[in-house]
């Protein structure tokens, strides 16, 4: 590819990547705040389906036959199958699924699980059970945008987010690379930094001794459009970059800026 085409390709990129960051930054945000919304220990079903919870006891409690399930209907039933250890801050956790029967009828249920420990009126956990009709009837009741709207987890798009921005930014990186090598060969390098110093503006560019760059050397910045800017005097090289000292119009450059060699005769002393 020629120069002009390697920069449009990589500009063209660059615009999809931010695309695909904002989507997993939406999805990130849409995800966080569904959970936010979503009240505590509710579950949504559809008949013949269940949904995993859990819940906190005791920790000298380890028998199942200890714990004692409520419901409000027999088609809606709570499942506690095992104990075990809290991932995060410990405790002792019950771990179990509430299911909705083949014909369980379209409503909202609540169940309560009662502990041997406690008060026969102090339930240990409760939760609410939601049963819709049918599909399109729970897809409406999430509270993710992305799900009720598209019918995909937003956590499933972050994920699938990430390894094709990935991608994009090692190609932004290549082709960026490969415009250096091409703008270099034309002896025009972009501005990678602009610092203000007490001489002037500091300008840094990616071209070295290599390209023939000497202290005392004058170069032109320009816009991306080619128009001159003004000029500069190299202060400081190395093989493959130098800085050149500007007036104050180089302090707020245009983004794709170049530094431009002047003639290889024309040198300050």
């Amino acid at each position: 590819m020629t120069l002009e085409q390697t920069t449009r390709v990589r500009k063209t990129l660059g615009k999809v990547g931010a695309l695909i960051f904002i989507v997993f930054f939406a999805s990130v945000l849409d995800s966080c705040v569904a959970r936010f919304r979503e009240p505590l220990f509710t579950v949504h079903l559809l008949p013949g389906a269940s949904e995993p919870v859990e819940g906190q006891v005791d920790h000298d409690l380890k028998d199942l036959d200890l714990l004692r399930v409520e419901t409000s209907t027999e088609t809606i039933q709570l499942k506690i199958d095992r104990f075990q250890t809290g991932y995060w801050l410990g405790g002792n956790m019950w771990i179990g699924s509430i299911s909705a029967a083949a014909d369980a009828a379209a409503g909202t249920y609540d169940l309560r699980v009662f502990a041997v420990n406690k008060p026969p009126d102090a339930p240990v956990a409760a939760f609410r059970a939601h049963v819709y009709p049918d599909y399109p009837s729970l897809r409406k009741s999430f509270l993710s945008v992305i799900r009720r709207t598209f019918d995909i987890p937003p956590g499933t798009v972050a994920l699938a987010c990430l390894p094709v921005l990935g991608v994009v930014l090692g190609m932004i990186y290549l082709l960026g690379r490969r415009v250096e090598r091409l703008l270099a060969l034309e002896g025009r390098a972009e501005v990678f930094m602009v610092k203000e110093a007490p001489g002037g503006i500091e300008v840094y560019f990616g071209l070295g001794k290599g390209q023939g760059v000497e202290p005392g050397r004058i170069v032109q910045l320009r816009t991306e459009n080619d128009q001159l800017i003004c000029e500069a005097v190299v202060q400081q090289v190395d093989e493959n970059n130098a800085m050149a000292l500007a007036d104050e119009r180089a302090e707020k450059l245009p983004h794709g800026a170049l530094v431009v060699l002047a003639s290889s005769t024309e040198k300050i002393d």
